[in-house]
C-alpha cells in the first residue's frame, strides 16, 4: 500500500516548486505567477506565499519590485560559493562513509551501481545521479539519520545540479560520469577512504569546471577553489 504524505501542505509546495527547479520545468530568469500556480497545484494563495518565502530564502527565487518573483539564475560568485563548499563537504563525508559504512549500506551501493545504466534521458539520469552521490556522502538510504550536515550537503547538490541537466543530454556526458561513479564505487566499497577522497573531489572538479565554463565563461577560477583543487592535485 502506498503510504500517504502527511508532511504540512507549505513543506509539500516547497518541495514540488524546488523539485520543478531542478528538474528544468521553471527555468532561470522566468516569471512566477502566483495565480496561475496555485491553479495548477489545486492550492489557496496563503500556503504558496509561504513556500516562495522559503525557496526565496534558499535562494531559489529572487523577488524584483517590477518583474515580481521570479527564477534565480547564479552569478560566478553563487557559482563559486557553492563550488567551494561542495569541494569542502563531499569529499569528506565520502571518506567517512567509505570507511564507517555498515552492510546495508554496501548492499544499496551495489545495487546502486547495477542498475547504473546509461540512459538517453537527461532526466532519469539525474535521478540516478542524486541517488549515487548521497549515497558515497553517506546520506542516502530509509535508514540514514537526516543531520544538519546532510541537509547542507543535499542542498548545495541540489542547487548545483539545477544546471546540469543540458550536460546529460549527451550520452557521451552521462558515459563519463557513469566511469567516475564505477571508479568511486570501487573504492568505497573497499573501504579506502583515501582514494574515495580524492575521486569525489576530481569528479566534483570535472562538473564545476564544466559550469563556470557554460555560465561564466570570461571568469577566473577562484583562490579558495584552486586551493582546494591543489589538495586534491587537480590543475585548474
Amino acid at each position: 500500500m502506498t503510504r500517504l504524505d502527511t508532511r504540512p501542505l507549505v513543506e509539500r509546495i516547497t518541495d514540488e516548486l524546488r523539485a520543478q527547479v531542478i528538474d528544468g520545468r521553471l527555468k532561470p530568469g522566468s516569471r512566477l505567477r502566483q495565480e496561475e500556480i496555485a491553479a495548477e497545484l489545486g492550492i489557496s494563495r496563503t500556503p504558496l506565499r509561504e513556500a516562495f518565502r522559503r525557496l526565496q530564502g534558499e535562494g531559489w527565487f529572487l523577488n524584483h519590485p517590477r518583474q515580481g518573483i521570479v527564477v534565480s539564475s547564479l552569478s560566478i560568485e553563487e557559482v563559486t560559493n557553492i563550488a567551494v563548499a561542495r569541494m569542502m563537504l563531499e569529499p569528506t563525508s565520502a571518506r567517512l562513509a567509505a570507511v564507517t559504512h555498515d552492510q546495508a549500506a554496501e548492499d544499496r551501493m551495489r545495487a546502486l551501481i547495477a542498475e547504473h545504466p546509461v540512459p538517453e534521458d537527461a532526466h532519469a539520469f539525474f535521478e540516478i545521479n542524486r541517488d549515487f552521490h548521497f549515497q558515497v556522502s553517506g546520506i542516502g538510504g530509509p535508514d540514514s539519520e537526516s543531520t544538519d550536515l546532510s541537509r547542507i550537503i543535499a542542498r548545495y547538490w541540489e542547487q548545483f545540479s539545477r544546471y546540469r541537466l543540458y550536460y546529460w543530454r549527451s550520452t557521451d556526458h552521462v558515459a563519463l560520469s557513469t566511469h567516475a561513479h564505477n571508479q568511486i564505487a570501487d573504492a568505497w566499497l573497499a573501504r579506502d577512504g583515501d582514494k574515495v577522497e580524492k575521486l569525489v573531489a576530481q569528479h566534483i572538479w570535472v562538473a564545476i569546471k564544466d559550469q563556470i565554463a557554460v555560465l561564466h565563461p570570461e571568469a577566473e577560477v577562484d583562490a579558495a577553489l584552486r586551493t582546494l583543487c591543489s589538495r586534491y592535485d587537480i590543475e585548474v
